[in-house]
């Protein structure tokens, strides 16, 4: 049984069809290939990879050195970064499914004397599975780091199978620690690397349970293992005392022993937790600014997370057929599924043992252990309020366990096929492939990059930006770091700023260059304010007197915002003070967070020395502080005004038509109306149908809604009745597009 990929099947080899089987799944991704980065964390991983960052904790180090590492063999092709890294999640995905197919032809050929139907049972597996809908989608964007994780449990699960045929050798024992290195490598990835570990105990435990207890293989299984995940205690404590321009929690450490000293320590909610001697580094490690709810503290129902699973399950199979199709064929390759599970248990119970208890742990356990709040777009009568719900879908959680829903789907297929014996059975495989297609198929997606291009080039040289989440912050990273647009806009993300080491990375990043010191000198680290470039700025600009700050945009070291740990609440009605022109009410009560107190602290101590702008997605930042009065919009951002603001011109006054939604009421005219015709990057955009994804429909579309609506109201009142036309008609593409469904 060791040798059966070597067997042939018609004039090739099990191996060669797998490989032909990945090449088909990567050219399918490849053909459906995201060209630029996406929203969510999309952004954040292609500009930390890029220039080995540190992305949110607990850094990811092994996705983001095989990230650069790939970004430099794949440098010769000359294609833009975020498509080579997109390429990477799609070959990584591959990969997986090359080893998937080899973990299936061992199973099955167990059981299955004619090779054939060896065979068409790994290519109706493997096929489904590289098509489930949440797999697809993520191979063909790099928004997460799941492809590598998605690699990782395929190898394991395939050197299993191997190890399973020479339990009792030398070679078996190597084929352990094997495994434990690739876990622990997984590891530093990802902790969905580790999702196997349960079933690879049970499956070694039933099949050859002294191998697995001799106490040299376990000691140096734990070594591998831990050798595996070092990268987690030693690239991330290195790279961040470099100060890479993205460092986030700066998990730097006084010594290297500190970093690789255990020692627990105690989460926000009691609970001790083993971690490292390096503070910094453990608090990153338990992703402490996340402050994740132990599972015992159940966010919603059980109920209605199995409901929110099932919600995902069903947009597997068929995501493009109205609800009623989808939930056919979402039945249908349940039942395939079954017949899969069923075929394998009752003809193989030691492979299955694997299978069965991996496929457990990625469903009931995995939701179990996840713990989300209400899904998304479920169960709002129920919980009305926001902070009741997940802030996106999830369901790329779960992408380990709808392939392999897919893989057992396909099992299922060909158990009917062989008691059939008839082709056209087969094209049910087929059906995820059709009707994911359209949902999938991103090669025409640009709309987080040119969001981030459209923000940036709203605001003037040196400006202050503060954004409010990821989808206005990761794509302008992305957009200064990997493209070297607009490098001396600041963007603060209001976010972060509640936590203690973000404002002080900033400060390093805003301080004036000393003479002799540039930024260039090393253009991934911190250094200081990196200079204003006309080459990458709308033509608009040229014509500003630009002068470089004379200061950092944080206010300099203190127990006012260094210090702040706790969030203020107003003891009485009072007022507070931004600048001579600029205050506003505080009401007895009001309760303020250390991250909107130190909004409050850079805009004083920016305005004046440099432009300080929200970004249109930022109502909570601006709202917070009731700045609208003072905030002019210009494209997509908000400028803060020192100074009595009057109708003239180009400054319109839109209270009447703004009403109570609490968005500012004045608009540039002019700059504005030279920012939507001239340029912004919104023709993709303008040319959909509907709006891809669920979780970004009603915001980002309606962020330009409002900033054409607006300028079309403004262009009316002055008496340009083409030009308001010409911004309504677009208006009213935008909010088709947020209602779309």
């Amino acid at each position: 049984m060791s040798g059966i990929e070597q067997e042939k099947v018609g004039p090739l080899t099990l191996r060669v069809w797998a490989l032909l089987t990945a090449l088909a799944v990567w050219a399918l991704y490849l053909l459906t290939l995201a060209p630029t980065t996406g929203f969510w964390d999309a952004s954040e991983y292609v500009t930390t990879a890029h220039i080995l960052g540190l992305p949110h904790p607990p850094g990811n180090p092994l996705f983001v050195v095989v990230g650069r590492a790939w970004d430099v063999l794949t440098a010769f092709t000359g294609l833009p970064v975020a498509l080579r890294i997109n390429a990477l999640g799609a070959t990584l995905s591959a990969g997986a499914s090359f080893f998937w197919f080899l973990a299936v032809v061992r199973i099955v050929g167990r059981f299955r004397e004619d090779r054939r139907e060896v065979l068409v049972a790994a290519i109706a597996a493997v096929w489904i599975g590289a098509t489930a809908f949440t797999v697809w989608t993520q191979s063909n964007l790099n928004e997460k780091v799941y492809p590598l994780s998605m690699f990782v449990v395929a190898l394991v699960s395939y050197l299993a199978m191997v190890w399973m045929e020479q339990a009792d050798t030398a070679r078996g024992n190597r084929l352990l620690l094997l495994i434990a290195l690739v876990l622990g490598l997984g590891w530093a990835n990802h902790t969905m690397s580790m999702l196997p570990g349960l079933a690879l105990a049970a499956f070694a435990l039933v099949h050859r349970w002294r191998a697995v207890l001799n106490p040299r293989v376990l000691g140096l299984g734990a070594v591998l293992l831990a050798v595996g995940y070092s990268m987690q205690f030693l690239f991330v404590p290195i790279r961040s005392a470099q100060n890479p321009i993205i460092d986030e929690a700066d998990p730097e450490c006084p010594s290297l022993v500190s970093a690789v000293t255990p020692r627990r320590i105690d989460d926000r909610h009691g609970q001790s937790k083993l971690a490292v001697a390096c503070e910094a580094l453990a608090l990153s490690l338990i992703r402490d600014q996340y402050a994740p709810t132990p599972i015992t503290q159940r966010q919603a129902p059980l109920s209605a997370q199995y409901a929110n699973y099932w919600q995902y399950f069903d947009w597997q199979w068929a995501r493009s057929l109205p609800p009623g199709g989808r939930l056919a064929a979402s039945i249908l390759f349940l039942f395939l599924a079954l017949v899969g599970l069923w075929t394998h248990l009752r003809k193989d119970r030691k492979t299955f043992v694997y299978g069965g208890t991996l496929l457990f742990t990625v469903t009931l356990l995995l939701v179990y252990y996840l713990n989300f709040r209400y899904g998304y777009s479920l169960y709002w009568d129920e919980a009305p309020n926001i902070a009741a719900h997940e802030v996106r879908e999830r369901d790329y959680f779960f992408i380990i366990g709808f392939q392999l829903w897919g893989i057992y789907a396909g099992l299922g297929l060909a158990a009917l096929w062989r008691r059939r014996k008839a082709a056209p059975l087969l094209a049910l495989g087929l059906i995820p492939f059709f009707f994911n297609f359209g949902q999938a198929d991103r090669t025409g997606d640009r709309a987080a990059r040119n969001l981030a291009y459209n923000m940036l080039q709203s605001v003037e040289p040196y400006a202050v930006l503060f954004t409010y989440g990821d989808n206005d912050t990761f794509p302008l990273w992305y957009l200064q770091e990997v493209e070297g647009i607009r490098r001396d806009v600041t963007v603060i993300v209001q976010s972060y700023l509640g936590t203690d080491w973000y404002h002080k990375q900033l400060r390093r990043l805003t301080e004036p260059c000393e003479p002799g010191e540039s930024p260039e000198d090393s253009p991934t680290t911190v250094v200081c304010q990196r200079p204003f470039d006309p080459e990458t700025a709308a033509d608009l600009y040229a014509e500003l007197d630009v002068t470089p700050p004379a200061r950092s945009a944080i206010p300099p070291p203190g127990p006012e915002i260094d210090d702040l740990s706790r969030s203020l609440s107003v003891p009485e009605d009072s007022t507070y003070w931004l600048s001579g022109r600029i205050t506003g009410p505080l009401r007895a009560g009001d309760v303020f967070s250390p991250g909107e107190l130190r909004v409050l602290q850079i805009a004083r101590q920016t305005l004046g020395d440099r432009p300080v702008y929200f970004a249109a997605t930022a109502s909570p930042v601006y709202g917070k502080w009731q700045l609208q009065p003072h905030l002019v919009r210009q494209g997509l951002a908000f400028k803060l005004v020192d100074g009595p603001l009057e109708e003239s011109g180009a400054l319109v006054d839109l209270s009447e038509y703004v009403g109570a939604s609490g968005l500012p009421v004045w608009n540039d005219r002019v700059r504005t109306g030279e920012l939507l015709e001239e340029v912004f990057l919104v023709d993709d955009i303008l040319a959909w149908d509907e709006w891809p994804e669920p979780s970004t429909r009603s915001g980002i579309p309606s962020v330009y809604y409002r900033a054409h609506a607006f300028q079309g109201i403004s262009e009316e009142l002055r008496g340009d009745p083409d030009a308001a036309e010409w911004a309504y008609r677009r208006a009213n593409h935008f909010e088709r597009l947020a209602d779309s469904d």
